[in-house]
């Protein structure tokens, strides 16, 4: 009984490790990043600063 008490800790840490690993949140971050979503500039031509 005293291991149990002991081990429980380590267990219950890695069952909420594999939960959160397999979560729905974690597979939305670790999806391929958007390019739509990306700001692309734009060039602007026959611009001339001031002197």
């Amino acid at each position: 009984m005293k291991t149990i008490k002991k081990l429980f800790p380590f267990i219950a840490a890695l069952g909420v490790f594999f939960l959160a690993s397999n979560s729905e949140m974690q597979k939305k971050m670790n999806k391929n990043y958007s390019t739509d979503k990306e700001i692309k500039s734009i060039p602007v031509e026959g611009f001339k600063p001031n002197q």
